[in-house]
């Protein structure tokens, strides 16, 4: 619990210094900040990025999603699969593909101004499926509940107050 209760008290003298200028550009701005001024590197690691918590942030008065993890859906090389099929040309690199979508159990998603992907539950199984019907990949349920209870019991989530947008922001 002290790491906590430290955390809490870098937190509040991070408050005090007021407006603080984004160490990156863009929707990872905020958490870039927010982890170099409280001295975590940066990563991708499954369980929390400190030694205490899972710390998740953004700004204020902005709708986006929160991503807690990701996971690659099985089996191996589902995701080629899925990027050749619904992917589209990055625009740093028009040679190579990309895909960056929300997928839900209620609808079928747009992707590039056409039907996409829905996930499906069976069972223990959670499947992701096209519009044809076909299984594209899919996530067992004990894999996904581990990966939420690694990161759940230890998240913070910090919001962010902004002005000015870009490198000013």
């Amino acid at each position: 619990m002290k790491g906590y209760f430290e955390l809490i008290e870098k937190l509040k003298r991070i408050k005090k210094k007021g407006w603080i200028k984004t160490h990156r550009v863009g929707t990872t701005g905020v958490g870039k900040t927010l982890e170099d001024l409280l001295n975590i590197k940066e990563n991708n690691i499954p369980g929390p990025n400190s030694e205490v918590i899972e710390l998740k942030s953004a700004r204020k008065n902005v709708s986006s999603m929160l991503t807690l993890f990701t996971k690659d859906p099985l089996p191996k090389k589902a995701n080629s699969k899925i990027l050749k099929k619904f992917g589209y040309s990055s625009q740093n690199n028009p040679r190579s593909k990309r895909l960056e979508t929300t997928v839900n159990a209620v609808s079928f998603n747009t992707i590039k101004s056409r039907k996409g992907l829905k996930i499906e539950i069976k069972g223990e199984k959670i499947n992701l499926i096209s519009s044809n019907k076909e299984v594209l990949g899919y996530w067992d349920k004990k894999t996904l509940k581990n990966c939420f209870e690694i990161k759940i019991p230890k998240l913070l989530y910090v919001k962010a107050e902004t002005r000015r947008k870009g490198l000013n922001e």
